[in-house]
């Protein structure tokens, strides 16, 4: 019985022993090495908070076509701001309507562009550049709040007003930051030459909108302050897999080269646009509304997601044998 006892006792034992599990690592994914120069640009695939970009512009559309105020006000506003510019002495061309409510930076590079063309280079152009964009960052706070107010289910009314005023300093920064960007460039660019030059303008203006765009939404929604708030724009364009970067180039590459080489008679020195024409701004106008709807629509999907704080690169562990 003893023995029994003790083979027992020997193989209960045995049973309790502690077994080291083995430790299964799962292979590696294979990276695209990217170049550290052009590291910022790789954000990465798989999951994103943003919603696709065909998703987020059908969504910006329809939320335009189906509210009279979104539609009516914008084509108010540029109605008023051609007459204001006639009456400061515009000359035309009438092809700057089909831009004169684009997002920013189009719309700061055609308020310079006015202020230059009405007052000539120097302080005054200067002067009258930076009082158009003073204007206009009131009208991007407007529609931004009525949009805003739009998208939460509620109809566009005095309140998305009032809200949108309220952000009114950070539209204004966005502005201002633009500005000095297509000014710093317009110096230095040029002496890179025509080419690099040409380049380097073009991802200006694609760099002001990919750090800038979501600032305006983002400051009606939370009414934070300026510098947070623009932090955050950043940090919402530059979360992984948000295809950010490809939506600010279309838009860029639309609103430019596009929409305005195809303005019926676009390049003629006149105060009196067509009706042809005066249809194709209007149109022009609804797509840039689209394009604020549709900017406006990722942030807000994205928002709970978007860092408190910079996301850092993660750095490769070293293992030490």
């Amino acid at each position: 019985m003893s023995g029994k006892k003790r083979r027992k006792s020997k193989s209960g034992y045995r049973a309790s022993a502690p077994v080291r599990p083995e430790i299964v690592e799962p292979p590696a994914r294979q990276r695209t090495e990217v170049p550290n120069m052009l590291g910022w640009l790789y954000r990465g695939g798989g999951d994103s908070s943003f919603p696709s970009i065909p998703r987020a512009l059908g969504r910006g559309f329809v939320t335009i076509g189906s509210s009279p105020v979104l539609l009516v006000a914008p084509f108010l506003l540029l109605f008023l701001s051609w007459l204001g510019l006639v009456a400061l002495g515009l000359e035309g061309p009438p092809g700057r309507l089909v831009d004169l409510l684009a997002l920013p930076p189009i719309s700061t590079y055609f308020d310079a562009l006015n202020g230059v063309t009405i007052y000539g280079f120097g302080a005054t152009g200067l002067v009258a550049a930076t009082g158009f964009l003073v204007v206009r960052a009131v009208f991007l706070s407007v529609l931004t709040g009525l949009v805003v107010e739009r998208l939460e289910g509620r109809r566009a009314s005095v309140l998305g007003v009032l809200r949108g005023l309220m952000a009114f300093p950070t539209v204004l920064a966005v502005n201002v930051l633009g500005l000095s960007m297509l000014i710093l460039g317009s110096v230095i660019l040029p002496l890179l030459g025509p080419g690099i030059g040409f380049l380097g303008s073009v991802l200006t203006l694609i760099a002001a909108l990919f750090f800038f765009v979501f600032a305006p939404v983002a400051a009606v929604r939370e009414r934070r302050g300026l510098q947070e708030t623009l932090r955050r724009a950043a940090r919402a364009a530059l979360m992984p897999g948000s295809r950010h970067v490809l939506f600010c180039m279309f838009y860029i590459f639309l609103t430019l080269p596009v929409l305005v080489a195809l303005a019926p008679g676009g390049n003629l020195l006149t105060v009196n646009p067509s009706a042809a024409m005066w249809a194709y701004a209007l149109f022009c106008t609804f797509v840039h509304m689209g394009f604020l709807a549709a900017f406006a629509y990722r942030w807000m999907v994205a928002e709970p997601d978007v860092p408190e704080q910079s996301v850092r690169r993660r750095q490769p562990v070293r293992r030490t044998r």
